[in-house]
């Protein structure tokens, strides 16, 4: 295992472990020193966590533990839209989400796109589908559609 790959993993194993959800973390620097790991690989776990939406980076403050099904902070304003255009009808039933746009017009990265829409998925506002009409992806599902209308 490379020495990055397992920085990850003892980051992981750290937090989760260590930290309450809600916590505020300590600094990138601190963990390091903690772990006697280079701070750049501390900061690498640091960031594949917030991928995963167990942490919130860049928040203006220290790194949070974020609670289970928190959605994260950056997300927000994605998860809003993406429910209004439902409603609106905007996003029709069966439609796959186009997540390139979406992920343009809110500024966020591809890997925080999926975030963002695994949080949506886990709450029932989409579906994934890895054998979808257009491939795989996130759908409107027919249920919540017809609920909202």
């Amino acid at each position: 295992m490379r020495i990055l790959d397992r920085a990850c993993v003892i980051v992981h194993q750290h937090i989760t472990t260590l930290y309450p959800p809600g916590a505020s973390l300590p600094s990138t620097k601190q963990l390091a020193l903690a772990f006697g790991l280079p701070e750049k690989h501390v900061h690498q776990g640091l960031l594949r966590l917030d991928s995963l939406g167990e942490i919130a980076l860049h928040t203006g403050s220290l790194p949070v533990r974020l609670r289970t099904r928190e959605p994260h902070p950056r997300d927000r304003a994605l998860h809003g839209a993406v429910r209004d255009r439902i409603r609106t009808g905007h996003f029709v039933p069966g439609q796959a989400l186009p997540t390139g746009l979406l992920g343009e017009e809110f500024g966020l990265l591809p890997h925080h796109v999926q975030r963002a829409l695994r949080f949506l998925t886990s709450e029932g506002t989409l579906r994934y589908d890895e054998y979808g009409a257009y491939g795989p992806g996130h759908y409107v599902p027919a249920a919540l559609a017809e609920a909202a209308s």
